[in-house]
């Protein structure tokens, strides 16, 4: 979403690779483009429609209204894809990893909205203004898919406590939307958190972007896509002159740990699930 004095700090926007589609729903059915196209629409309202969020500020719990109304209406949207208690796992999980991104914010001293959520595209969170250090900013989009990561292992846990093929399968995905929200492009979490590295890192998500599109062939990724590579390639990147060496070898450590325990836990889970049937 093109950058705004009140900037949507990310949607929190899962791919379509093979099992899941764009926010982690179950495999698309064939009314799949007709979904993407309600997903595409609401994001469309809520990147113009700024002259209505501040009406909505106006009213008493504007914005408990405003999260809860589009939480409510994308369990509705999801239960009518893969049922209501898989829906209600899927936004809470989502829920939460933005929750893991406001308390990062509120930890750094940035002003955070609630979390709105955009059906079939996942939730976004805004912040006033932009963090002064690219460590900081670095350090508010771990904390998404750190909450994530978390919620996803509780799930999993319960799945094997419970040897319940339901919280396996929210687990998964758990771990996958996660996962893919760390591909270093645009404004995904990975985007945000690979600038400390190397400013090749665009080159690489835009590689793993494009592989994606190539083999999902989801409408909604095709836009996720197109939105993070104009945040990425319009991105103003002098502030990377404050990252020094140090900061690099950290986030090395932070950023590929976490990409690597995702995707070891996605393996380990997919084989649970696959015994499970068996």
């Amino acid at each position: 979403m093109p950058p705004s004095e009140r900037d949507p700090y990310a949607p929190r926007l899962p791919g379509e690779p093979a099992l899941a589609t764009a926010n982690g729903a179950p495999p698309r059915s064939s009314g799949g483009a007709l979904k993407g196209g309600i997903g595409a629409v609401l994001l469309g309202i809520l990147a113009k429609g700024k002259g209505l969020l501040v009406m909505l500020k106006a009213l008493p719990f504007a914005k408990l209204l405003l999260t809860g109304g589009s939480m409510a209406v994308t369990v509705a949207l999801y239960a009518w894809r893969g049922g209501l208690p898989f829906a209600i796992g899927l936004v809470t999980m989502i829920f939460i990893h933005e929750m893991g991104h406001g308390v990062a914010m509120k930890r750094a001293g940035v002003e955070a909205s609630w979390p709105v959520f955009i059906p079939f595209f996942g939730a976004m969170i805004a912040m006033k203004g932009r963090p002064n250090h690219p460590r900081v900013e670095a350090d508010i989009a771990y904390g998404g898919p750190l909450a994530g990561t978390a919620a996803a292992l509780a799930c999993a846990a319960i799945g094997l406590w419970q040897h319940s093929h339901f919280f396996l399968m929210l687990a998964y995905m758990g771990f996958m939307l996660n996962l893919f929200n760390m591909t270093p492009f645009g404004f995904l979490d990975g985007g945000r958190i690979a600038r400390v590295l190397s400013r090749k890192a665009t080159i690489i998500g835009a590689v793993i972007m494009g592989v994606l599109c190539l083999t999902s062939g989801s409408p909604s990724l095709l836009l996720i896509t197109a939105m993070a590579g104009m945040s990425a390639f319009r991105r103003d990147n002098s502030d990377l002159e404050l990252v020094t060496a140090e900061d690099r070898k950290t986030w090395a450590v932070r950023y590929f740990g976490l990409c690597g325990f995702l995707g070891v836990a996605l393996f380990l889970t997919s084989q649970l699930i696959g015994k499970h049937l068996s």
